[in-house]
């Protein structure tokens, strides 16, 4: 019997010990992004780049917070945040109703939406407007588990739709005349279309509107609060755009 009870008091030992070792150091600020939205948020070499990179240093020292990025999948991003693994969400993250049920966001920092990537050797821009390319009868890409997919289901009624699992496949697969066009968030399709600039070309415009925000854990109210200020602080003062259009120079 005492060798019992001796072990339950060790086993809640170690249990105390386990819920003690899981708290978060408050000094540090852990940023969840998936680095392969370009120019948003990927990585040159080993390091963490883009837009929201340049806003989760901005934010870490304007909370006196060191931050360290976590790499997360992206469809596992809520779910590291809910857990505790993350602090904040900051990778291209549109705002959504779903979304919106499991975390909360912050004040939009950006608007931007879906836009359109074709071959260029195939691409005639007279006359071509959101209407016409939703309703064209085409093969179309998207990536799987954005907000990419959820437009391509719930808009283009007409054409082929095949899925893909990372940017640079969909790429390929355009470049090679599998597909016809590739519907992804305009920043991305943007800079895929000026690195392939001789082969590819974007849709000059938006197809919807998306508001991008990050995303911060629902009882985390005084970390959203924080946020909110700055950046309203940065969309009066100017350092949003100027963050913003280091990156993506036609932005306004």
């Amino acid at each position: 019997m005492k060798k019992i009870v001796g072990l339950l008091f060790v086993v809640t030992l170690l249990a105390g010990c386990i819920t003690q070792s899981v708290q978060p150091d408050p000094s540090v600020l852990r940023v969840g992004v998936s680095p392969r939205s370009q120019p948003m948020v990927f990585k040159q070499g080993d390091q963490i780049v883009g837009v929201e990179a340049d806003f989760a240093h901005k934010l870490g020292e304007a909370l006196s917070r060191e931050v360290v990025f976590v790499e997360v999948p992206w469809n596992k991003q809520i779910d590291y945040l809910e857990q505790n693994k993350t602090d904040i969400i900051m990778s291209n993250m549109t705002i959504t109703a779903p979304r919106s049920i499991r975390i909360n966001f912050s004040t939009p920092y950006m608007q931007s939406g879906i836009s359109a990537l074709f071959r260029r050797d195939a691409y005639d821009p007279s006359g071509l407007l959101a209407s016409t390319i939703i309703n064209q009868n085409k093969r179309i890409g998207y990536m799987k588990n954005t907000t990419g997919e959820i437009f391509v289901m719930q808009r283009f009624l007409r054409g082929e739709k095949k899925s893909f699992s990372s940017r640079d496949a969909a790429v390929k697969a355009l470049r090679s005349g599998k597909i016809d066009m590739f519907i992804s968030g305009a920043p991305s399709i943007w800079w895929l279309s000026a690195i392939n600039e001789s082969a590819l070309v974007a849709f000059p415009d938006v197809l919807n509107i998306e508001p991008l925000a990050w995303g911060v854990r629902k009882s985390d109210m005084a970390l959203l609060d924080k946020v909110n200020a700055l950046v309203a602080q940065w969309g009066e003062d100017g350092t949003s755009k100027k963050i913003i259009q280091n990156w993506i120079p036609s932005f306004k």
